[in-house]
């Protein structure tokens, strides 16, 4: 026979509700439309996730705007030095 005292049910009910919550944090944001993320609301691991999110949001459109401006890049600089294909060869 197992016996569980009322705070360890509440503990092991607590523990798993916010673990199912964790698991589906984007389907909930998405169902309730949630564009724009509140980062006073994030645990400190949501938000440090977020902050990567957003530097990688920042570096891909400024890499968008110097390959519109046609300003190469170091990856695309350095297969032509490799070619040999460098600017005026």
């Amino acid at each position: 026979m197992q016996v569980a005292d009322r705070w360890h049910l509440m503990e092991n009910a607590s523990r798993a509700f916010l673990d199912a919550v964790r698991e589906s944090m984007r389907q909930v944001r998405t169902v309730i439309g949630a564009a724009t993320i509140n980062p006073k609301l994030l645990t400190n691991a949501e938000r440090l996730q977020y902050e990567g999110y957003l530097r990688r949001e920042e570096t891909n459109a400024a890499i968008l705007a110097l390959s519109k401006n046609e300003v190469p890049s170091s990856r695309s600089c350095a297969r032509r030095a490799i070619a040999g294909s460098w600017y005026g060869r």
